[in-house]
């Protein structure tokens, strides 16, 4: 009785939050504005093991991009350091101001027994502020 009762529950929270979001949504000739509530971090910061799996936000210019198999890969500066950035996504233009938010990750590049590896943001989500 009590797994049916949760159930019920869950479902009916789902369904008030899905009814909320559906009220609140721009008509159909705003366009949607993402907004990072997370306060962003200097690129410098990131190259440290404790920061690895971790939910960042960063913000830059985008230096460099490059297409790849399943997305895009893109780089952003912030005049402390630069970051890879991998997207299901188009990349941003050269050029444009990007906010970010992703997890941070570490690719392990071992050769002659050197790692090589770098850092790298798995973006989750993206704005592209209006005054670049």
């Amino acid at each position: 009785m009590y797994f049916l009762n949760y159930k019920y529950a869950f479902g009916l929270g789902i369904g008030v939050l899905t009814l909320c979001v559906a009220c609140q949504s721009p008509s159909a000739n705003q366009v949607p504005v993402l907004s990072l509530a997370r306060s962003t971090i200097k690129i410098e910061t990131l190259r440290q093991p404790q920061q690895v799996e971790r939910s960042v936000s960063l913000t830059g210019s985008v230096t460099q991009r490059l297409a790849i198999l399943d997305g895009w890969l893109y780089q952003i500066e912030d005049g402390t350091g630069q970051v890879w950035i991998l997207t299901e996504d188009v990349a941003p233009a050269i050029g444009r101001n990007v906010d970010v938010e992703g997890v941070l990750r570490y690719e392990a590049i071992v050769i002659n027994e050197a790692d090589l590896g770098d850092y790298y943001l798995e973006e989750k989500q993206r704005q592209l502020p209006n005054h670049s």
